[in-house]
């Protein structure tokens, strides 16, 4: 189950359960949507993925390349020991910005929100 958040600086992505076909199909459709209506800064939220096999990674690594080539980015967040043993053993812990959680990855970004 794929669902998109609007930030301020961001778009996120929540992902819930394990990626099957279904939902890397609606993840692909989500991260083109967001590029096409412009948001170029997409952050990923895994923590509620369980399981991801090779092929998930892969289409990731695709979207990944996709949104780079439309001048954005695509960071992760919350990803579990197993998926992140996944990504060093596939060997692209290199290819994203991977962060614990959403309120890291904006302290270490510089996008947390102005407090008025």
């Amino acid at each position: 189950m794929i669902g998109i958040e609007i930030k301020e600086k961001f778009s996120l992505i929540h992902v819930n359960g394990d990626l099957s076909e279904d939902d890397l199909a609606a993840l692909g459709t989500a991260i083109d949507t967001l590029m096409i209506k412009g948001y170029r800064h997409v952050v990923l939220d895994l923590k509620d993925v369980a399981f991801m096999n090779a092929r998930g990674l892969g289409a990731l690594v695709n979207h990944w390349g996709q949104v780079r080539f439309k001048r954005g980015d695509l960071k992760i967040v919350g990803l579990n020991s197993r998926l992140v043993h996944l990504f060093r053993s596939m060997g692209v812990e290199q290819i994203f910005e991977v962060y614990p959680d959403v309120q890291d990855m904006m302290e270490k970004k510089g996008w947390l929100p102005a407090i008025a």
